[in-house]
């Protein structure tokens, strides 16, 4: 249910790590995220052939609708990485832009997931299962360290790697500021993982119901929607004052490390977001 959404935040993911690649991963889009799917379902020939038009039509409205406003927010980035500070709130004004970016693709993508849900069989559907349950270790090998130490240098690694991107090479002081922010910040990989488990069962019970029971287009489209408001909000009130924790921790991580930049590092991210922009730019003319 929310593996359509995901699939175009991996593929924005792998973009932004090289700005020479953003146009060929772009534009081979459908067929990545038709590979990345049918490795969660195993699709027959037959299923494939009903889902990579609408993966194509998918894209095709994407780039016409959502690359001029990931345009206008880089745009905005650009502008807030080269003031000299920058608060708290506009860094988070700027992630639930995004945010806000990708719950319109989720919308977008609800017509895909209920068509192709029903055309799967009871193999495929525990297929999915499976594949469900091996991300949820996947995770828990990656990021649940029972060591508190173990944790905060697994985080640290991802949030050097992603400011090094953007700002170019950090000062010793500036990585200290990470790591002592990261100390700072609520981690509770328990939570985290209970999370995961939820949506899973969430995702899962969402296709079966498309896939088995007799409702209405309309009511397996609300289905549907109902798991992506949920994926917004968990139902879970712990969790989401944990989520919104740390959405807050991120955002004051972010601005306190800008605010701690030089000249020379603001240029750099000025410039490498100026790349995405012209990728992007172009990306959306392109018929």
């Amino acid at each position: 249910m929310r593996l359509i959404q995901c699939s175009f935040m991996l593929l924005l993911t792998g973009l932004m790590s090289s700005c020479g690649f953003v146009q060929t991963a772009y534009n081979k889009a459908p067929q990545a995220l038709s590979w990345w799917l049918d490795d969660y379902f195993n699709f027959t020939q037959s299923q494939q052939s009903a889902l990579n038009p609408a993966l194509n039509r998918l894209h095709v409205w994407h780039r016409q609708h959502q690359l001029p406003l990931y345009i206008n927010t880089l745009k905005d980035l650009q502008s807030n990485v080269s003031k000299a500070r920058i608060s708290t709130g506009e860094v988070c004004e700027i992630t639930d832009n995004v945010k806000s970016l990708f719950g319109e693709l989720q919308l977008a993508s609800i017509p895909i997931i209920v068509d192709i849900a029903p055309l799967l069989s009871d193999k495929q559907l525990q297929y999915f299962q499976t594949k469900l349950d091996k991300r949820a270790q996947k995770w828990k090998s990656e990021w649940w360290q029972e060591a508190p130490d173990a944790q905060i240098e697994v985080r640290l690694e991802k949030i050097e790697s992603f400011s090094e991107k953007l700002y170019g090479d950090l000062s010793e002081s500036q990585q200290t500021l990470l790591k002592q922010s990261l100390t700072k910040a609520p981690i509770n990989p328990a939570l985290s993982y209970a999370e995961i488990l939820r949506r899973n069962t969430d995702a899962y019970d969402i296709i079966y119901a498309l896939n088995k029971q007799p409702i209405s287009t309309e009511n397996k489209a609300n289905l549907v929607k109902a798991g992506f408001d949920r994926l917004k909000k968990s139902p879970n009130p712990e969790y989401q004052a944990y989520a919104n924790q740390i959405n807050q921790r991120t955002c004051e991580i972010i601005a306190d490390l800008h605010n701690s930049t030089n000249a020379k590092q603001k240029q750099h991210a000025n410039d490498w977001l100026e790349g995405y922009i012209k990728d992007f730019t172009h990306l959306s003319t392109v018929k």
